[in-house]
C-alpha cells in the first residue's frame, strides 16, 4: 500500500490499487493515469511554480515523500482550461485567479521579510497563507480573499483527493463497478475492506451530545397520519403498485425494453438508425436541450406522431466509455462554459446544478424524486409569500403517477403532502441512512426510506443498483433514472431526431414577429438554420433566459418574449445546508447511493414559527473530494485537514431543501463577457432575503439536533445552495409571467418554455420529477389540439 508522506496508516494493508482489476476499463485509465509520471508543467512559469509548490504543500501538510502531484495535476487542469467555467463578478477567471494569488504571496513575502515566498522558512510561510484565510472577505490584492482562498481549497482538493494514495489513507473504497458493494450498514465492511486501525478514532472533547427536542416539533396539524388503519392502507397502496403489471407501462413508453442486454449500456443502433431531416424541413417542433424537460417532450410528442428535432449542446452520451467511477473525472459531465455570478450571496454554479450532453442534469443529478405538495401551488393566497400557480396540484396528480412509474421511483409509502405509494419498494439502508433513522426516532420525528429514481429490481433490461454510490457521477448500471435511458431510447424508436454538439445561438420569428420560424444553432463551427412549427426552449434557468435575451429582434428589443421585463427574473435556489456528524462507529457512507432517507416534517409553514413556508430533510453521502471541500470551508487546512480527512469513513452527513422565496432582483442578464461563440455569457445575481435566512437557520439546528440524538461526538455545518428554478415564469397572465399553464409563452403562440424555469415557487424538493409532470402534462394538451392551432397569434380566431 502507498500513502503520501509518513504517517502511520489509519488502515493498514489497505490498498485500494488491489482492486483495480474489478473496475470498468474507463474508470481504470481515468484513475490509474494518476499514478503514473505527470508530465511537465505547462501552464505555470518558474517564478510561479516557486509560489505554488510551497503552498500546496501547506495547504495539505504534504512534507515526505511520496508525494501526489498536485502541482501537476492543477498545472494540467489550468493549462486545458478544465475549470468550472463560472466565476465571481469580483474575481478574475481561474487562471488569471492563480496567477495574481501567487504573485500576491509573492509580494507580500518580500514587502514583510524580503524574499519571495517560496525561500522563506516554513513557519513564515505558514503565517502569510494563513493571514489570507484571515483576511476574510476583505480585499486582497485586489480580490476577496474568501473567494482566493476558496479556489485554492477546491483545486488542491480534486487534485489529491482524487488520487488512490490519498483514498489508501482515508479508507475510501474507490470505484465499484462493476463490483459494487453488498454489505451496507454501520460497522459493516467488504471482505476487501480494513477496519480504522484506531477504532472510534478521533474523540473531540466538549461535545455532550445532547439534542434540543423543541427545536425539531413538525408543524401543528401537519404530523403524518399513525396507527394500524394508516399502515394497511400504506401497505395496501404500495403491494398494488409494486404487483401492477408493466404492460401499460411499455405501451406508453418502451425505453427499458429498448435498451441493451448484456454488458453494454445503450443501443448505438438507435441512433445509426434514427430518422433525420434537413434544415430546410419544417419539422412540427424543435426542441432546445435534451435534459429532464426536453427529452420528456422529444418522447412524448414523437409518440404522438410529431415530427421532432432536438437540439443538445453536449454530446451523445456513451455510459460504457463517457462516465466513469471517479469525482474529478466527471468534470465533463456539467456545463462549465463561462458564466458570472454576483449579488449579495452569490450562487456557485456547476456540478450541484447544470449539465451538458444528452440527458442534462438528470445524468449527474442524485436521483431524489419527491413529488410538490399541494401547498406548494397557493403559496401567495395561503402564506402571504411566494406566488400562486396557474394551477393546482390535482392538474399534475396523473403526471406524477405515469412518471413514477416511467423512471421508477422506489421508497416507502409517503404519509406529506397528497400520501401516495411507489412503483418500486425501498432499497436496503446503509450506513448514513441508519444514522438518519436512528436518530429522527430518538426525536419522534417521521423520516422514510426514499423516493429515488432508481430500480429495485429489474425494468425491461435495466438491471438492479449495485450500490457503488456514485450516482452524481452518471449512473454506469443503468439503475438510477435519467432520461438518457427513459425518454430518448423510445424517443429514437418513434422517429425523433436528437441532434447533439448543436449549440442554439437564437430563435428566429415571422416578418411581424408574431410566430416563431426556427432556431439559428451552431455545428462543427458552421451556423445552420432548421424550420419549425412550433419552438420549445429547455435549457434551464440560466440558459433559456440567456437564449431568450440573445434572441432580442425588432419587436423584442429587450429579449424575446421579455415584453414585460419579466424574463430572467425570480430565479430561485434552494438552500441547501449540509450538517456532517462524527460517529464512533464507520459510517461509510460512499456505499448505497447518496439518497437514501427523507423526512419532510418540516416542510409546511408552522404558525409558531416567525418564518414562512419550510424545509426538508435527506441524507447526502459526499464523496472524497467534495467532502474535503467541506472540511476546508470550516477553516481547515494543513496536518488539521488531512486528520479530519483521516476520519471520512466515520462521517454522516445530512441535507436540507430550504424553499427560499421568489424575489424580482433574483435575475439572470447579459453580461459584457462573450463566449467561445460570440454571444454574451449570463450574468446571475442573487441575495437571500431575511425569511430565507431564518429557514436556514432552523434546518441546520435540526439536522445538528438529529445527528447528536444519533450518537454523533462532534456536528459541521456548510451553507451551500441546491436546484436553480425560475426565470420564466407561468402565471395567469403576461403581466405576471412569461408562459401560461401550459408551459406556451403569452407573447409568442407558438414558442413554449418546457424546464424548470416555469417554476413559479420551488417548494422543498427537489424539482425533476415536477419539470417532468409539467412537460407530460402540456405535452398531453399540446397533442390533443391541432398542431396548426398554435401558429394562430393569441386571440385570435382559430
Amino acid at each position: 500500500m502507498t500513502t503520501p508522506g509518513r504517517h502511520d496508516p489509519r488502515f493498514p494493508g489497505y490498498d485500494v490499487l488491489a482492486q483495480a482489476g474489478t473496475w470498468d476499463a474507463a474508470t481504470s485509465g481515468v484513475v490509474l493515469s494518476r499514478t503514473a509520471v505527470q508530465p511537465d508543467l505547462r501552464f505555470f512559469t518558474l517564478a510561479e511554480e516557486a509560489a505554488a509548490r510551497p503552498l500546496l504543500d501547506h495547504l495539505l501538510a504534504q512534507w515526505d515523500e511520496p508525494r501526489v502531484p498536485v502541482l501537476q495535476m492543477i498545472d494540467a487542469r489550468l493549462a486545458e482550461r478544465r475549470t468550472d467555467g463560472w466565476r465571481y463578478a469580483d474575481m478574475p477567471e481561474d487562471d488569471e485567479a492563480w496567477r495574481r494569488s501567487l504573485a500576491g504571496l509573492d509580494e507580500d513575502a518580500r514587502a514583510l521579510h524580503g524574499a519571495p515566498f517560496g525561500a522563506l522558512a516554513r513557519a513564515r510561510q505558514a503565517a502569510l497563507v494563513q493571514a489570507v484565510r484571515d483576511t476574510g472577505s476583505a480585499r486582497w490584492h485586489g480580490m476577496p480573499a474568501a473567494h482566493v482562498w476558496g479556489l485554492w481549497t477546491r483545486y488542491t482538493a480534486t487534485a489529491f483527493y482524487s488520487h488512490p494514495w490519498a483514498w489508501n489513507e482515508i479508507g475510501f473504497g474507490g470505484p465499484a463497478y462493476p463490483r459494487g458493494y453488498v454489505r451496507l450498514g454501520l460497522d459493516r465492511r467488504e471482505r476487501w475492506e480494513t477496519p480504522d486501525a484506531q477504532g472510534g478514532g478521533r474523540r473531540p472533547a466538549g461535545r455532550d451530545g445532547r439534542a434540543q427536542p423543541d427545536n425539531n416539533r413538525a408543524a401543528p396539524g401537519k404530523t403524518t397520519p399513525r396507527g394500524p388503519a394508516a399502515a394497511a392502507r400504506a401497505a395496501a397502496g404500495t403491494l398494488r403498485l409494486t404487483t401492477a403489471p408493466t404492460g401499460r407501462l411499455r405501451a406508453r413508453n418502451a425505453s427499458p425494453w429498448l435498451l441493451p442486454r448484456g454488458d453494454t449500456r445503450f443501443d448505438r443502433t438507435l441512433i445509426d438508425r434514427m430518422r433525420r431531416h434537413e434544415d430546410d424541413d419544417e419539422v412540427d417542433l424543435v426542441v432546445i436541450g435534451c435534459g429532464a424537460g426536453g427529452a420528456t417532450l422529444t418522447q412524448r410528442m414523437a409518440r404522438h406522431g410529431w415530427s421532432v428535432v432536438c437540439l443538445e449542446a453536449g454530446p451523445f452520451w456513451n455510459p460504457d466509455t463517457d462516465w466513469v467511477s471517479d469525482e474529478a473525472g466527471s468534470h465533463h459531465l456539467y456545463w462549465t462554459d463561462p458564466r458570472v455570478v454576483s449579488g449579495t450571496d452569490p450562487v456557485p454554479l456547476g456540478a450541484n446544478n447544470s449539465g451538458r450532453g444528452v440527458g442534462g442534469s438528470t445524468t449527474h443529478f442524485a436521483g431524489y424524486t419527491p413529488r410538490f405538495h399541494p401547498s406548494d401551488f397557493s403559496t401567495l393566497t395561503d402564506d402571504g409569500v411566494g406566488a400562486d400557480w396557474p394551477l393546482r396540484y390535482a392538474d399534475l396528480r396523473a403526471s406524477y403517477e405515469r412518471l413514477e412509474q416511467e423512471l421508477p421511483v422506489a421508497g416507502q409509502y409517503w404519509p406529506w403532502g397528497d400520501p401516495h405509494p411507489y412503483p418500486h419498494a425501498p432499497h436496503p439502508v446503509g450506513g448514513n441512512g441508519e444514522v438518519f433513522l436512528r436518530g429522527a426516532a430518538a426525536l419522534g420525528m417521521g423520516a422514510r426510506v426514499g423516493p429515488v429514481a432508481i430500480a429495485n429490481g429489474r425494468l425491461g433490461n435495466r438491471p438492479h443498483c449495485v450500490y457503488r454510490g456514485f450516482c452524481l457521477q452518471g449512473c454506469k448500471v443503468n439503475a438510477k433514472a435519467s432520461t438518457l435511458i427513459t425518454h430518448v431510447p423510445d424517443a429514437l424508436a418513434h422517429g425523433a431526431e436528437i441532434r447533439a454538439d448543436c449549440m442554439v445561438t437564437g430563435i428566429e420569428l415571422d416578418a411581424q414577429g408574431r410566430l416563431a420560424t426556427g432556431v439559428r444553432y451552431l455545428r462543427e463551427g458552421r451556423e445552420r438554420f432548421q424550420r419549425a412549427r412550433t419552438v420549445a426552449v429547455a435549457g434551464y434557468s440560466i440558459e433559456t433566459p440567456r437564449l431568450l435575451l440573445n434572441s432580442a429582434c425588432r419587436r423584442f428589443p429587450e429579449g424575446l418574449c421579455n415584453d414585460f421585463d419579466l424574463v430572467g427574473r425570480y430565479v430561485m435556489v434552494q438552500g441547501a445546508p449540509q450538517t456532517s456528524g462524527r460517529f464512533t462507529e464507520e459510517v461509510r457512507a460512499y456505499k448505497a447511493p447518496p439518497p437514501e432517507v427523507s423526512s419532510e416534517d418540516f416542510y409546511e409553514t408552522d404558525p409558531a414559527k416567525p418564518y414562512k413556508r419550510g424545509f426538508s430533510l435527506q441524507t447526502v453521502s459526499p464523496l472524497p473530494v467534495v467532502w474535503a471541500e467541506h472540511v476546508a470551508a470550516q477553516g481547515h487546512w494543513g496536518e488539521d485537514l488531512r486528520t479530519y480527512m483521516r476520519d471520512y469513513v466515520h462521517w454522516a452527513t445530512l441535507g436540507a431543501l430550504c424553499e427560499l422565496l421568489p424575489l424580482p432582483d433574483n435575475r439572470v442578464t447579459l453580461s459584457q463577457e462573450k463566449d467561445r461563440y460570440g454571444l454574451p455569457v449570463a450574468h446571475f445575481s442573487y441575495g437571500q432575503c431575511d425569511n430565507d435566512r431564518m429557514l436556514i437557520r432552523a434546518a441546520r439546528t435540526v439536522m445538528e439536533n438529529i445527528l447528536r440524538a444519533a450518537g454523533a461526538t462532534e456536528v459541521i455545518t456548510i451553507n451551500r445552495y441546491a436546484h436553480l428554478v425560475g426565470g420564466c415564469r407561468m402565471a395567469a397572465g403576461p403581466g405576471s409571467g412569461v408562459v401560461d399553464a401550459d408551459l406556451r409563452a403569452f407573447a409568442v403562440p407558438n414558442l413554449l418554455v418546457t424546464d424548470g424555469s416555469v417554476l413559479p415557487t420551488q417548494g422543498s424538493a427537489n424539482p425533476a420529477l415536477t419539470i417532468m409532470a409539467l412537460v407530460d402534462r402540456a405535452a398531453g394538451r399540446l397533442a390533443a389540439g391541432a398542431r396548426g392551432g398554435l401558429r394562430a397569434p393569441a386571440g385570435a380566431p382559430r
